[in-house]
């Protein structure tokens, strides 16, 4: 009988994404897909317990549903985080890091005692969005992804997980805000950031599920709670 593995919060969750989200560019590494407010953390060692960040990966809801019906393999999972912790993404260097595997990836233990330590060299920021825009503002980026993720976790209450439309969402809101097609709501102007968090959470407040819970209950964190918990 396989143990069932118990899944354990990720400590200053929030604080982890944004170090995740400049990994990999904000960016889906497996399809491109850039919006990143839905993104989900991927335990590569498929460990619920296992949160060090070199076992945790940033991805879409596809491709994240792909990696669980096996049609993206450990093994390619694994390499795609290797090929991440040595592009040059970040900018200052870091000390070693060990990704921590407490299983096998596909068919081979992976190192001695299952860790491997990578050696980071110096590496320079790889910005991608232009300044003045929200997405410039990694703090104000992500906070923005914060309230979109809670959004869609309220929709799941009203039409089930696997039946919500991710984007549907974000075009929405990049029409609101007239942003282009081939653009991202974090193109929106630094100056709207406001005005763009407050439409949101006044959305996830609209929502069935925040109308079940009522309004004694705080559906999302503040933008200056959200500073506090990541800083």
């Amino acid at each position: 009988m396989t143990e069932r593995k118990t899944r354990v919060r990720i400590p200053k969750e929030n604080k982890v994404r944004a170090e995740l989200q400049k990994e990999i560019g904000s960016t889906c590494p497996f399809c491109e897909n850039t919006e990143v407010g839905h993104f989900e953390i991927h335990h590569i060692d498929e460990d619920p317990s296992n949160n060090e960040t070199g076992n945790l990966l940033l991805l879409c809801p596809i491709c994240h549903s792909k990696i669980t019906k096996g049609d993206i393999s450990n093994i390619e999972v694994f390499k795609k985080k290797i090929a991440l912790l040595k592009e040059p993404i970040i900018s200052k260097p870091k000390a070693d890091k060990a990704i921590t595997f407490n299983a096998k990836v596909g068919n081979a233990v992976v190192g001695d005692n299952n860790k491997i330590s990578i050696n980071q060299p110096k590496k320079t920021v790889k910005q991608k969005y232009p300044e003045g825009c929200i997405g410039f503002d990694t703090v104000k980026a992500n906070y923005i992804g914060h309230l979109i993720k809670r959004y869609n976790e309220y929709k799941e209450y009203e039409v089930g997980k696997g039946n919500v439309k991710y984007g549907v969402f974000g075009a929405t809101l990049k029409k609101e805000f007239k942003i282009g097609p081939t653009r991202t709501i974090y193109n929106v102007p630094i100056e709207r950031f406001e005005e763009l968090y407050t439409c949101i959470q006044s959305r996830i407040d609209k929502t069935k599920l925040a109308k079940v819970k009522g309004v004694q209950h705080k559906n999302y964190s503040s933008f200056e709670e959200y500073v506090n918990e990541v800083g």
